[in-house]
């Protein structure tokens, strides 16, 4: 990729995709799993160090190491371990750990002979013991006793309502790896009156117990073998499972890694979960293929209050380059001084996860003198669909072009066939296919809407190509509040909003409505040290939002912006907000009191309300006043 002092027009860009696309794929990446390009490692940056880890982001904290010589090792053993315990080619290892060394370990080293399974450990015990029993869970990897996320409470319901595991490892989030099997036993078995029908192992332990050999020949990898089984979603309902190839993975990390190339040999801070695509495939694999230190940032990533609070004093400790994170935590750091830190080294920040706004994007990068790059991608796309060029000028609002070897269209879809392509400039579905893209969902009945015209992948995003092929968002098909018929883009409020001085967020969400179907309403964050009242801003959304349809119906401010465990905001909190509120004012104005009500997003009915009265006698008026509403009521017994 291109490597200039100089930036070039952004029309010349996708002439540089095209260019790079004539060496044929295979050619420029003949490496197809992930197991083999983290073994390279080994050769190319043997002793340069490959994972460093702070368990509390305090500033004198020293961290501790491992090469690329120690990481490729562990990860053998892990794959001889797995292997040594029964694990086949098909079997899934679910990983339940917080960032941590042994999860990369553990991730990278199942790959070799089975198929990883992270899970995010802040989801209900049910949650993950559906993911786990959907998966065929076999080994769990997870946290012994006294750890801080209170991990090992979930494991006695785990180990009761998974009936497939036979194996489980432990390890501890501290750095002292001090493990106490019985304990564990204790806690966790003994309730159960299980013997010795699940084998419980030290991590550590095991793994320097068994020998340091390659994969055994009898166990090879294919490119089209599942690498990853990544659950997407998981706030509201039950997750969707993406199967995620040895060749999709290792394709986007080569990708990602010759787009950054340009960072040089520089430390890169990651702070992001391992359950999620971002943190493992992009800030982790594309990193250590170009030879570079990733900086586990404390077990709790950001959740940690030292990580965003110090995060200028590590930057200057690695002489951090560049670093990956999401447009939240970008807010969060502006609000936090440099001070006599010297972050010189500093040149760019990727923002990915979520979409990245230009008032954003442009405040961070002017302050802290650094170049913002933005991209787009999915669990489903293996983390990348498109990304801004280093080395031209893109156009602010987009998120770049394509990646090489892929395509990428906005078209008009009715059901699962398309209409018609777009014309630039004209919005539209984004469609993606190539070898990026996931091998489709483990159950088949969830692959019947994923793909449009049997082979392109449909994102379910709105965006706009234009007439230099860069892609700009401009929505989600889910996210469209619908007035009265009238479809409004949320972003068509939340960026005109943003722009007033005191506004940090906007986020805007449809709230039912009897009469209209849903009316927009907009939660708000204001930056630290301002002021603005609800009505203030009311009154500026009239002035600066050109659709009257769009004007929101109430300005809602808080305190920050519920997020989900990788940092993205969690639209389904707020939408449950409104949709209470809107229940229970219809209520009040009725005089009717609710004892109990909340409303909850259910993947199987939708938009779901449950309604506890003081009397029965009030269920049927009740009734009466919210046939209209566009959810489900359900009034407790």
């Amino acid at each position: 990729m291109a490597n200039s002092s100089s930036n070039k027009p952004a029309d010349q860009a996708i002439n540089e995709i095209t260019t790079y696309e004539k060496q044929a794929l295979g050619q420029r990446f003949p490496v197809t799993n992930t197991y083999q390009l983290i073994q390279q490692t080994k050769h190319k940056f043997g002793k340069n160090f490959a994972l460093a880890q702070l368990y509390t982001a305090e500033k004198d904290e020293m961290p501790q190491y491992l090469t690329f010589d120690q990481f490729t090792r562990k990860t053998r053993q892990m794959a001889g371990l797995l292997k040594k315990l029964g694990v086949k080619r098909n079997d899934a290892v679910t990983i339940l750990l917080p960032t941590l060394m042994e999860n990369h370990i553990a991730f990278w080293g199942s790959q070799a002979v089975a198929i990883a399974n992270p899970i995010n450990h802040f989801l209900d015990a049910d949650l993950i013991c559906d993911i786990m029993n959907e998966v065929n869970s076999k080994i769990l990897i997870t946290l012994a006793p006294k750890d801080s996320l209170n991990l090992s409470k979930k494991a006695s319901e785990i180990i009761a309502k998974v009936p497939g595991l036979t194996h489980v490892l432990l390890t501890t989030d501290r750095a002292d790896k001090t493990v106490d099997i019985q304990e564990f036993k204790n806690l966790c078995l003994d309730p159960l009156n299980m013997g010795s029908e699940i084998q419980i192992l030290d991590f550590s332990q095991a793994l320097e117990e068994q020998a340091d050999t390659s994969l055994p020949e009898e166990m090879p990898i294919n490119s089209t073998d599942t690498a990853i089984y990544f659950h997407t979603g998981g706030t509201t309902g039950k997750p969707k499972i993406a199967m995620l190839s040895h060749a999709s993975v290792s394709f986007v990390a080569q990708v990602y890694a010759d787009f950054n190339h340009h960072h040089g040999p520089s430390a890169s801070l990651n702070a992001l979960p391992l359950f999620h695509v971002f943190g493992t495939i992009a800030a982790s694999l594309a990193v250590f293929l170009q030879g570079r230190c990733v900086v586990m940032m404390t077990p709790t990533g950001f959740r940690n209050p030292n990580v965003v609070k110090n995060w200028w004093h590590f930057v200057e400790y690695f002489k951090v380059a560049w670093f990956a994170t999401v447009p939240t935590i970008m807010n969060a750091l502006l609000e936090i001084p440099v001070g006599n830190h010297n972050i010189d080294c500093l040149k760019y920040v990727n923002s990915g996860s979520a979409p990245l706004s230009v008032n954003l994007k442009n405040t961070f990068a002017r302050k802290f003198n650094v170049t913002v790059v933005s991209g787009y991608g999915m669990t489903e796309s293996s983390c990348l669909i498109s990304r801004c060029l280093y080395g031209y000028d893109t156009p602010a609002d987009t998120v770049g072009l394509r990646i090489p070897y892929t395509r990428l269209i906005t078209a008009k879809i009715i059901g699962n066939t398309i209409e018609s392509i777009c014309e630039p400039g004209e919005p539209g579905v984004v469609l993606v296919k190539g070898p990026n893209i996931f091998k489709g969902y483990l159950n088949p009945a969830e692959n019947k809407k994923a793909w449009t015209d049997t082979d392109w992948f449909n994102t379910g995003d709105i965006g706009i190509l234009d007439k230099d092929q860069y892609l700009q968002l401009t929505g989600r098909a889910k996210d469209l509040i619908i007035r009265g018929g009238h479809n409004i883009d949320p972003q068509g409020i939340e960026i005109p909003l943003e722009k007033h001085p005191a506004v940090s967020q906007a986020i805007a969400v449809g709230q039912p409505d009897a009469h209209a179907g849903e009316i927009p309403i907009v939660y708000v964050c204001l930056k630290a040290g301002h002021c603005a009242t609800e009505d203030e801003l009311l009154t500026y959304c009239r002035q600066h939002i050109s659709e009257s349809a769009a004007v929101p119906k109430r300005v809602i401010l808080l305190d920050k912006m519920p997020l989900t465990a990788v940092g993205k905001i969690s639209k389904p909190v707020l939408r449950n907000q409104a949709t209470e509120y809107a229940v229970n004012h219809v209520l009040e104005t009725a005089g009717i009191h609710a004892k109990a009500l909340s409303a909850e997003n259910n993947p199987q009915k939708g938009q779901v309300v449950h309604i506890s009265l003081s009397s029965k006698k009030l269920k049927d008026p009740a009734q009466k006043l919210l046939t209209g509403f566009p959810v489900i009521i359900e009034f407790d017994s």
